[in-house]
Order: C-alpha cells, then sequence, then structure tokens
C-alpha cells in the first residue's frame, strides 16, 4: 500500500473537520487541535512525506508536553462509558478493578 498512498486535497478537508467538529465537551474543545496535530505527528516520516504534512503539523514543544500531561492523566479517568468499566461491571467487579 505504500507505494499507493498519495497526497489528495480531501486529507486536508478530513484534517480540518477534525480540529473543528463539536468532539469534545466544549471546555476541551481548544485541545482538539491539539491532539489532531499529535495523530499526524506520529504517522511515520515516510507518510507525513507522501501525504504532503509538513512542518506546520508537527507538535512543538509546548504541545508535546500538553498532550503527554493529557495521555498521563487519561489514564487516571475511569468513566462509566469505557469498555474496561463496563466490562468490570458485567463481572460484577468494581469499576477500578481492571485500573489497579
Amino acid at each position: 500500500m505504500k507505494s499507493r498512498l498519495i497526497a489528495s486535497p480531501v486529507i486536508f478537508e478530513f484534517l480540518d473537520i477534525m480540529k473543528q467538529a463539536p468532539i469534545l465537551p466544549a471546555p476541551a474543545r481548544p485541545l482538539q487541535r491539539v491532539l489532531v496535530k499529535a495523530a499526524v505527528d506520529i504517522l511515520p516520516a515516510w507518510a507525513r512525506e507522501r501525504l504532503e504534512l509538513g512542518p506546520s503539523w508537527s507538535l512543538n514543544p509546548v504541545e508535546r508536553t500538553l498532550v503527554r500531561a493529557m495521555a498521563k492523566a487519561s489514564d487516571r479517568l475511569i468513566l462509566p462509558s469505557f469498555p474496561a468499566v463496563q466490562a468490570c461491571r458485567r463481572l460484577g467487579l468494581p469499576d477500578t478493578y481492571l485500573y489497579a
């Protein structure tokens, strides 16, 4: 598939939609743009080059630190809608059982 991968305006339209769509709750919405950039930033260099996703799609040091902090915090977040929590409930275990 590597040889078939090409840049397309559709990629940029999709990324713009992902940056603007109301996916996160209103207070967290400014972070959505950073998370979309983080998703692009983890692509292999060859893929980013082929898709023409230049340096503007890379995280700067402040954004990188913010994403790492959010990832660490989310690892401690337990929501009732999470599949792991739902599985624990089905088995009669505490919600936090799989997070120990």
